[in-house]
């Protein structure tokens, strides 16, 4: 009897995350592609047959990242990102939705100055079948064993994405995708084992069934398991789960979380009985390895550091003196942001205003922890506060629609059993969806969380009148929200009609940076009733 074991090793969802101290504050969170670098070697210096893979979302998401794509001079530079994976030696990476935030010719060049191939089945170019990245799956081969890997990416990204940065390509539905695909690698190429590496999710457990996102598209783990029986190996990512299993049809399924806080880890045991037979695939196992108390990578480390310096030195430049930050400092979302006006929500909703010259806005707090503000404002406290790479845009809604967006929110808090607000336990699993739970400005309204969810908005008014349940009016908004993601189907691109051609981010900086002294300020326009 001859036995080998291959053991697959992957991340995804890291964000840009490379150094283990925190990009905002400079805390030390123990994540990042430095950490993950020496849990990879340690396994490498322990199995003899290793694959790494990449499962996308990995060049947006810190300012480091932001300011090589968006602010450095020097556009020949290789994204730390890329050097840092071209460092470890990935053998693959799969492309995320986050990949195309800065455009196609930013995507182009990080995959061209990669030393490893870049796997999308089901992004190909405009009006074909035909891959646009050249390479729809990989093989390895460990001495006749062998391993095909394909590659697939959500296909909502027309969804998120404005035209500019996607109108070469087309996405196709992955589950069909992988049919013919996988197809292909297990009759003609006869592959030993089948690895699906996914950037999408599911829209529920494999294994218990338990509801994880709506059913929009987005995420077609489940579709994928259903379609393929034969299928050894689907590795995830996009939710940001930290999960891993085995279905009872004998699947390995797996997600590592997000900026690195671990690898997964599928380690497949093959065997034969005799030299000419194939091999058999007789065990899987399913891990993750958190990489907290791993030593990060010295050379990944110092070669960031020289950029490092320069982003901090960008990060640290003041837009604007601020008047009184007594009025700022959150140390409870719950308290200081979700039931009560914020300055910085407010004053993010009337520069969206003012910008866009909308009628009302609506924005949310992104971060699930507190923030502390100082006597200025920064680069840095901008990226902190709103960290993602939306655009702004303007769309349409009808009088009901807002209704029901605002309704859809307020089912984000409830009242625990002493009469205290609290987030209600559907908004916390599979991880806090906080970033969906909207503020609003331009409008006066009342959120009442002693009626039933659906009717707890008691009062809606646009200037002094009751908003018009057919007559549209012009929000601005995030693009995210505008799609129509996140629970807010009575939203969607076809209700936009402006969308800026400028990250949000930036927007809120150049702002402040003709602010000559920020005032914090409420103006009351909503409020929470308990």
């Amino acid at each position: 009897m001859e036995k080998k074991k291959i053991v697959i090793l992957f991340t995804s969802d890291v964000h840009g995350k490379i150094s283990p101290y925190n990009s905002q504050d400079k805390s030390y969170d123990g994540k990042g592609y430095a950490k993950v670098s020496s849990v990879i070697n340690t396994v490498r210096q322990e199995e003899e047959n290793v694959i790494v893979i990449e499962n996308g979302d990995m060049l947006q998401g810190t300012p480091l990242s932001h300011y090589m794509l968006a602010e450095k001079e020097d556009s020949s530079q290789i994204h730390p990102v890329i050097s840092a994976c071209n460092t470890i030696q990935y053998d693959a990476a799969v492309i995320g939705n986050h990949e195309f935030n800065y455009g196609r010719e930013k995507l182009e060049k990080a995959v061209n100055d990669s030393n490893f191939p870049w796997l999308s089945a089901n992004i190909v170019k405009k009006g074909t079948t035909e891959p646009y990245f050249g390479t729809p799956y990989m093989i390895k081969n460990f001495d006749g064993l062998t391993v095909g890997i394909l590659g697939l990416t959500t296909k909502n990204i027309p969804v998120w994405e404005p035209d500019r940065h996607i109108d070469r390509f087309d996405f196709l539905d992955p589950v069909e995708t992988a049919k013919t695909w996988i197809s292909h690698l297990k009759d003609e190429k006869q592959v030993d084992a089948v690895v699906i590496a996914y950037h999408g999710g599911f829209e529920s457990d494999p294994v218990t069934g338990q509801y994880l996102a709506a059913k929009n598209g987005e995420n077609q783990g489940n579709d994928l398991l259903a379609s393929l029986p034969e299928l050894d190996v689907l590795i995830t990512g996009h939710q940001h789960l930290v999960y891993h299993a085995v279905t009872e049809s004998g699947t390995a399924v797996i997600q590592s979380g997000t900026k690195g806080e671990f690898v997964g880890r599928i380690d497949l045991d093959f065997e034969k009985k005799q030299k000419e037979d194939p091999y058999t695939l007789a065990d899987r196992e399913t891990s993750l390895i958190p990489v907290k108390d791993a030593k990060a990578d010295e050379k990944i480390l110092s070669d960031i550091k020289e950029i490092e310096n320069e982003v901090d030195d960008w990060l640290d430049e003041t837009l604007t003196t601020v008047s009184d930050p007594s009025t700022m400092q959150i140390e409870d979302p719950l308290e200081d942001v979700w039931t009560k006006e914020h300055p910085m929500i407010e004053w993010v909703n009337k520069t969206f205003l003012k910008i866009t010259g909308a009628e009302m806005a609506s924005t949310a707090f992104f971060l699930t922890q507190g923030m502390t503000f100082g006597n200025t404002l920064t680069r840095r406290d901008i990226h902190a506060f709103y960290p993602f790479a939306n655009t702004l845009v303007v769309m349409e809604a009808t009088g009901e629609e807002i209704q029901a967006s605002l309704e859809f929110s307020a089912s984000f808090l409830t009242l625990d059993a002493d009469g205290r607000p609290a987030v209600s336990e559907s908004w916390k699993y599979p991880r806090l969806l906080s970033y969906n739970y909207d503020m609003w400005e331009g409008i006066q309204y009342t959120v009442n969380l002693r009626k039933p969810k659906g009717e707890r908005i008691t009062s809606l008014t646009f200037n002094g009148e009751a908003l018009a349940p057919n007559k549209k009016y012009r929000v601005a908004t995030s693009s995210y929200r505008a799609s129509g993601t996140g629970g807010y189907d009575m939203f969607g691109e076809d209700k936009i009609i402006k969308e800026f051609p400028f990250g949000v981010t930036e927007m809120l900086i150049e702002e402040l940076e003709n602010t000559e002294e920020f005032v914090p300020t409420t103006n009351q326009n909503w409020k929470v009733l308990m």
